[in-house]
Protein backbone atom coordinates (compact mmCIF):
# COMPACT_ATOMS: atom_id res chain seq x y z
CA UNK A 1 0.00 0.00 0.00
CA UNK A 2 1.81 3.33 -0.76
CA UNK A 3 0.74 6.21 0.51
CA UNK A 4 2.43 8.79 -1.87
CA UNK A 5 5.85 10.83 -1.31
CA UNK A 6 6.75 11.17 2.00
CA UNK A 7 7.57 15.35 2.71
CA UNK A 8 9.87 16.41 5.73
CA UNK A 9 7.98 18.22 8.57
CA UNK A 10 8.56 21.91 7.72
CA UNK A 11 5.84 23.51 9.85
CA UNK A 12 7.34 26.01 12.39
CA UNK A 13 5.94 25.82 15.62
CA UNK A 14 3.22 28.18 16.26
CA UNK A 15 4.64 31.52 17.97
CA UNK A 16 4.07 31.53 21.50
CA UNK A 17 0.94 33.69 22.60
CA UNK A 18 2.36 36.68 24.39
CA UNK A 19 1.35 37.79 27.68
CA UNK A 20 -2.01 39.20 28.56
CA UNK A 21 -1.94 42.52 28.77
CA UNK A 22 -1.41 44.61 31.98
CA UNK A 23 -4.59 46.26 33.40
CA UNK A 24 -3.44 50.14 33.55
CA UNK A 25 -4.98 50.22 37.20
CA UNK A 26 -2.23 47.53 38.04
CA UNK A 27 0.22 50.05 36.55
CA UNK A 28 -1.22 52.70 39.29
CA UNK A 29 -1.14 50.61 41.80
CA UNK A 30 2.56 49.39 41.77
CA UNK A 31 3.28 53.17 41.31
CA UNK A 32 1.73 54.07 44.38
CA UNK A 33 3.64 51.49 46.33
CA UNK A 34 7.28 52.37 44.50
CA UNK A 35 6.13 56.40 44.74
CA UNK A 36 4.70 55.84 48.28
CA UNK A 37 8.13 54.03 49.40
CA UNK A 38 10.58 56.15 48.01
CA UNK A 39 9.00 59.27 49.63
CA UNK A 40 8.98 57.87 52.94
CA UNK A 41 12.51 56.91 52.24
CA UNK A 42 13.57 60.04 51.86
CA UNK A 43 11.68 61.63 54.67
CA UNK A 44 13.49 59.30 56.90
CA UNK A 45 16.41 59.68 56.00
CA UNK A 46 15.73 63.46 56.29
CA UNK A 47 14.40 62.72 59.61
CA UNK A 48 17.38 60.71 60.59
CA UNK A 49 19.96 62.99 59.43
CA UNK A 50 18.60 66.35 61.69
CA UNK A 51 17.87 64.09 64.40
CA UNK A 52 20.85 64.09 67.03
CA UNK A 53 21.48 61.04 69.57
CA UNK A 54 20.18 57.83 69.73
CA UNK A 55 17.33 58.88 66.99
CA UNK A 56 14.12 57.19 65.94
CA UNK A 57 13.58 53.96 67.39
CA UNK A 58 11.21 53.18 64.62
CA UNK A 59 13.53 54.29 62.01
CA UNK A 60 14.99 51.30 60.93
CA UNK A 61 11.45 49.70 61.05
CA UNK A 62 10.92 53.04 58.60
CA UNK A 63 13.27 51.70 56.20
CA UNK A 64 12.31 48.08 56.27
CA UNK A 65 8.86 48.90 55.09
CA UNK A 66 9.91 51.52 52.44
CA UNK A 67 11.99 49.35 50.83
CA UNK A 68 9.52 46.77 50.92
CA UNK A 69 7.18 49.13 49.59
CA UNK A 70 9.10 49.66 46.69
CA UNK A 71 10.69 46.01 45.94
CA UNK A 72 6.60 44.97 46.15
CA UNK A 73 5.62 47.66 44.02
CA UNK A 74 8.13 46.76 40.84
CA UNK A 75 7.00 42.70 41.58
CA UNK A 76 3.24 43.50 41.14
CA UNK A 77 4.08 45.49 37.94
CA UNK A 78 5.88 41.83 37.14
CA UNK A 79 2.08 40.22 37.88
CA UNK A 80 4.43 38.29 41.15
CA UNK A 81 3.44 37.98 44.91
CA UNK A 82 -0.50 39.33 44.63
CA UNK A 83 -1.10 37.78 48.11
CA UNK A 84 1.68 38.99 50.03
CA UNK A 85 1.35 42.33 48.33
CA UNK A 86 -2.39 43.11 48.72
CA UNK A 87 -1.90 42.01 53.02
CA UNK A 88 1.45 44.08 52.94
CA UNK A 89 -0.48 47.32 51.70
CA UNK A 90 -3.29 46.58 53.66
CA UNK A 91 -0.88 46.76 56.80
CA UNK A 92 1.08 49.23 55.67
CA UNK A 93 -2.15 51.51 54.81
CA UNK A 94 -3.60 50.82 58.52
CA UNK A 95 -0.12 52.63 59.64
CA UNK A 96 -0.15 55.28 57.63
CA UNK A 97 -3.88 56.13 58.64
CA UNK A 98 -3.24 55.77 62.25
CA UNK A 99 -0.12 58.52 61.78
CA UNK A 100 -3.02 60.44 59.87
CA UNK A 101 -3.61 62.56 62.83
CA UNK A 102 -0.11 64.03 63.21
CA UNK A 103 1.29 64.17 59.32
CA UNK A 104 -1.50 64.92 56.93
CA UNK A 105 0.67 63.23 54.28
CA UNK A 106 0.22 59.71 56.01
CA UNK A 107 -3.60 60.38 55.63
CA UNK A 108 -2.89 60.91 51.46
CA UNK A 109 -0.73 57.68 51.43
CA UNK A 110 -2.80 55.65 53.63
CA UNK A 111 -6.18 55.72 51.64
CA UNK A 112 -3.62 55.37 48.53
CA UNK A 113 -2.62 52.29 49.77
CA UNK A 114 -6.35 51.16 50.55
CA UNK A 115 -6.71 51.85 47.16
CA UNK A 116 -3.82 49.40 46.06
CA UNK A 117 -5.70 46.60 48.20
CA UNK A 118 -8.82 47.28 46.28
CA UNK A 119 -7.38 47.74 42.85
CA UNK A 120 -4.98 44.37 43.01
CA UNK A 121 -8.40 42.57 44.98
CA UNK A 122 -10.34 43.75 41.71
CA UNK A 123 -7.76 42.76 39.19
CA UNK A 124 -6.74 39.50 40.58
CA UNK A 125 -8.04 37.58 37.52
CA UNK A 126 -5.15 39.18 35.43
CA UNK A 127 -2.55 37.70 37.89
CA UNK A 128 -3.62 34.52 37.99
CA UNK A 129 -4.10 34.74 33.96
CA UNK A 130 -0.31 35.76 33.92
CA UNK A 131 0.68 32.46 36.37
CA UNK A 132 -1.23 30.14 33.81
CA UNK A 133 0.60 31.73 31.12
CA UNK A 134 4.01 31.92 32.34
CA UNK A 135 2.92 27.81 33.41
CA UNK A 136 2.74 27.05 29.78
CA UNK A 137 5.64 29.56 28.62
CA UNK A 138 7.66 26.99 31.01
CA UNK A 139 6.54 23.61 29.81
CA UNK A 140 6.66 25.08 26.18
CA UNK A 141 10.36 25.80 26.78
CA UNK A 142 10.54 22.49 28.32
CA UNK A 143 9.35 20.34 25.69
CA UNK A 144 11.81 21.95 23.23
Amino acid sequence: MTTGPAFPDTSTPAPPAPPPPRPPAVELAAAILIVGGIVNLVGAFLAAATTTGEGDAFLWLTLVLNATSVTLGVLTRMGRLWLITVNFAAILGFLDLLGASVNPAALMLGLAEVLVVVILIRHKPWFDELRRWRATALDRGRIR
